[in-house]
């Protein structure tokens, strides 16, 4: 409706109009009213009105004699100013169109109609004022003559551009836009001679100026000869070092070419002289972020971003730099700044919400994941996250307050519902309640939350052995078994599950040579797989073949260092032969690499039995 109000509301504001008439209808109920084709007939019907109105107020201050013209003249000046402000081209142009006719002899009235009807894209009106005024100031006049040879250019009249800049360069040998424009237009046909020439002509008059040498330079860059290019660049920076655009060029030859450092030098060598040129500035770190120089490109990327504090961008790499660095602190108060003019923006949310994770702020990483809404396509991500935290939490709430739910309800709660809530992540949520469960020593919850997404096709062999762990946990050797065996009805060749139903009897020591028979099919299918040969060692250990056991247990510690299981079955092993150097060194092994505080406690009293020479009580069934 602003198009169709504004120039009524101008109109009113003319102290000759009387508004009192206007419509009874309100503008929201024309608004709804009319159709858009509607609406552009009313548009078009209410300039014309306004036209008219103006063209009658003109008509009856010229028979009112100078004072009322003046007055008026002086009334729609203003008006037409104001719109001009607003950006209201169209009204400006109404009032303008009066104005002139108005005022005919004003030749400065005429320059800021013309400017208004360019901004319209009315350059064949604009062409007829500048053209009477350019030629009333005898072809003079240096501002309206390039505004004049921009609009021929426009329309297409490019005899007529190049007409008014050599007849201003004539009157105006020192004008650096005459000059360039007219190259430009040389060049643009191709006349790389007669360009090159004339700019040539006009460095003479002025050779401290590097511009010229640039706009050489730029001409020589489209033609592709680089070489040459590249000497009027730096003849440019030798005339002017201060010359921002000649450095860029340069440089820009250098990145075209392949040639980053020579390009990164040249901006360096600029910027030492010119720290707070953003031209060359941005470029320098445009290239450096290209080119990964992470470390490097964060001092100028911090200074640009002083020199251009709207630049959201630019803050928003510098916050991700932060980030990658491990400049949290940084990081946070970047993203936070960030998110007050973009408060929704999915991205930012989910960078600080990872950085809060990271840094174990976990309170805060739920509160940014949590904003992230179901429509982004981060959001089963961000779900995800916020489980795994709630899970820490509630483990944490677990070993500190044991009689506490809150965070437990909270975590279980809000996972059972996205178990319901993103179908294609049941499995993902499932398993977070399930490693949850068992780490709070409830193996058989852990079991019911697997074994209800168990027919799932995201369900997959990873899912199955955990399941059939957790069985085993709590000696329900048939269902994982069954488990198992499954795997192996999907997969023949699998050979961690002949591996896992070999080492299970070994563990009961029962079956012990068809656990042998799994265990050799496993080694069958992968020989060089540690743990599967750690199997193989132990059930030699168990049947009394202690050289057989350490044979292979050795070739599994080489393949699996930092495996506590076989560091503990080697120790078992050497303590078996008395060899209680070897076998404290193992432990010592196996306690650097537990993960488990239990597990690291109970090797620590292992290991102090093993340092008396004494074999620790829980070898003694091994003897």
């Amino acid at each position: 409706m602003r198009l169709l109000q504004l120039p009524f509301i101008l109109m009113c504001t003319l102290i000759f109009v009387n508004c009192a008439s206007s419509s009874k209808e309100s503008p929201a109920k024309m608004d709804s009213a009319l159709t858009e084709v509607e609406k552009i007939k009313a548009q078009i019907e209410a300039k014309k009105r306004i036209s008219k109105r103006l063209s009658e107020l003109a008509n009856a201050a010229k028979a009112s004699g100078e004072e009322k013209v003046k007055f008026l003249a002086g009334d729609m000046y203003l008006k037409a100013s104001a719109a001009l402000l607003e950006g209201d081209y169209q009204s400006a142009n109404l009032v303008f169109e009066q104005l002139v006719e108005l005022v005919p002899e004003d030749d400065y009235i005429k320059q800021k109609y013309a400017i208004s009807l360019i901004k319209t894209g009315e350059f064949e009106q604009a062409e007829t004022l500048l053209y009477s005024v350019f030629e009333r100031s005898k072809q003079k006049d240096l501002k309206v003559g390039l505004v004049l040879a921009g609009v021929y250019a426009s329309l297409g009249e490019t005899k007529k551009s190049r007409d008014v800049y050599v007849s201003l360069l004539k009157t105006h040998p020192e004008s650096e836009e005459s000059c360039i424009f007219l190259g430009k237009s040389y060049a643009l046909e191709d006349q790389t001679k007669k360009a090159v020439s004339l700019l040539k002509g006009c460095e003479r008059k002025n050779p401290k100026r590097g511009i010229y040498s640039y706009y050489i330079g730029k001409i020589y860059v489209d033609k592709k000869m680089y070489k040459t290019a590249m000497n009027y660049f730096k003849k440019s920076l030798k005339q002017e070092p201060e010359f921002a655009q000649a450095s860029v060029g340069l440089g820009l030859i250098y990145e075209e070419l392949g040639k980053k450092k020579l390009a990164k030098k040249t901006y360096l060598d600029y910027i030492k002289k010119q720290p707070n040129d953003t031209l060359v500035l941005s470029r320098l770190v445009q290239l450096m972020f290209t080119e990964k120089q992470f470390t490097e490109v964060i001092q100028y990327a911090e200074m640009l971003s002083d020199y251009e504090p709207d630049n959201l961008n630019l803050k928003a790499k510098l916050a991700i730099l932060y980030k990658d660095m491990g400049e949290y602190s940084k990081a946070i108060s970047g993203f936070k700044h960030l998110l007050t003019h973009a408060p929704d923006n999915e991205d930012l949310l989910y960078y600080l919400g990872s950085i809060y994770q990271e840094t174990k702020k976990y309170e805060d990483a739920i509160e940014a994941f949590a904003k992230i809404t179901p429509n982004s396509g981060l959001y089963q991500d961000s779900s995800l996250q916020i489980a795994q935290m709630l899970a820490h939490l509630a483990k944490e709430e677990h070993k500190s307050k044991p009689g506490s739910k809150v965070t437990h309800i909270e975590f279980t709660s809000f996972t059972k519902r996205k178990v319901e809530e993103l179908k294609d992540f049941r499995v993902d949520f499932s398993l977070i309640l399930a490693t949850y469960y068992e780490a709070i020593g409830e193996n058989l919850a852990a079991i019911k939350s697997l074994r209800s997404v168990d027919e799932d096709k995201e369900f997959g062999t990873d899912h199955k052995f955990y399941l059939a762990s957790l069985y085993e946990k709590e000696k329900k050797y048939s269902d994982s078994e069954l488990v198992i065996k499954s795997i192996i009805d999907a997969e023949p060749e699998n050979a961690h599950a002949w591996n896992f139903l070999g080492y299970s009897l070994l563990e009961r020591e029962i079956k012990l040579d068809q656990a042998k028979e799994y265990i050799t099919k496993a080694v069958e299918l992968s020989p060089k797989d540690g743990y599967i040969r750690d199997s193989l060692g132990w059930y030699f250990f168990k049947v009394g073949k202690t050289k057989e056991a350490l044979k292979e247990l050795n070739v599994a510690v080489k393949t699996v260092p930092d495996d506590v299981a076989i560091n503990k079955h080697l120790a078992i092993v050497h303590t078996k032969l008395n060899d209680f150097t070897k076998a404290r060194s193992y432990i010592e092994k196996a306690i650097g690499v537990a993960q488990d505080a239990k597990e690291r406690a109970e090797l620590t009293e292992v290991l102090k039995e093993l340092r008396k020479n004494r074999i620790p009580a829980s070898f003694q069934v091994f003897k």
